[in-house]
């Protein structure tokens, strides 16, 4: 991912407006998809395209974000959400292209007491500007307003690549300790999400090795009888 330096990102983070997606927006959102992950409008392989954008805002309206630069009017960043049911006593996460009803979020269960994030992607130029934590933020303002549990995630252990020697346990151990950084499990860390268990086969992706981490946030406003808490990682003995 590219950087940039503190004052370039100061700037641009000024200039950004989160607000809710809309289906007008959908051929950009589409558009930064590809800036992302470097795929194109003739071969969009599991990326979400215009027509899929729209029926999220048919399932789960209240859960899709973009960042918008106001000068421009031009979409720099997007959360794709829905809900599902989860047992945190039995945590698993199906591969992400499945999971997301292959791109159509039919898979949306809306009386999921979890929100799941399905998709974050920031434009490469607006990285590093905290556009992807403003976007998180808005993220969980909903699921606090819903009284949802919290939130799961696969999160794609892109530097894994740079450590493949490691097994997946003692890389993402490696990671909670603050012996290596990886470009996003580290950054979710930091939002407070908390590694569970290895996901094989998550993701399509070389960085990867196709591997993803199961991540939770727990909602601390969560408002029942018991409030469980999330188990913790261990290298040695993962739940």
């Amino acid at each position: 991912m590219s950087t940039l330096t503190d004052e370039p990102a100061r700037q641009k983070r000024d200039g950004i407006r989160i607000q809710p997606a809309t289906a007008n927006y959908a051929p950009q959102m589409e558009d930064l998809m590809h800036a992302c992950y470097g795929t194109t409008r003739q071969d969009p392989f599991h990326i979400f395209t215009e027509a899929m954008f729209r029926s999220h805002q048919h399932y789960f309206p209240e859960g899709q974000f973009i960042a918008v630069e106001q000068a421009t009017d031009r979409v720099v960043g997007l959360t794709v959400s829905m809900r599902k049911h989860f047992n945190l006593r039995m945590p698993h996460l199906d591969e992400w292209w499945s999971s997301t009803g292959n791109g159509w979020l039919s898979t949306h269960q809306p009386g999921g007491e979890w929100m799941y994030g399905v998709e974050s992607c920031v434009h490469p130029d607006f990285r590093s500007a905290g556009v992807g934590g403003q976007l998180m933020d808005a993220r969980f303002a909903v699921l606090r307003r819903l009284n949802l549990r919290g939130m799961v995630a696969g999160s794609a252990i892109i530097s894994y690549y740079q450590h493949k020697a490691l097994s997946v346990e003692d890389y993402v151990q490696a990671v909670v300790e603050g012996r290596i950084f990886d470009q996003n499990l580290s950054k979710q860390m930091k939002k407070g999400f908390k590694p569970l268990v290895p996901i094989p086969d998550y993701v399509d992706d070389w960085e990867s090795l196709g591997w993803g981490v199961l991540m939770v946030w727990m909602n601390p406003d969560y408002r029942a009888s018991q409030n469980r808490q999330a188990p913790k990682w261990t290298a040695a003995h993962p739940i």
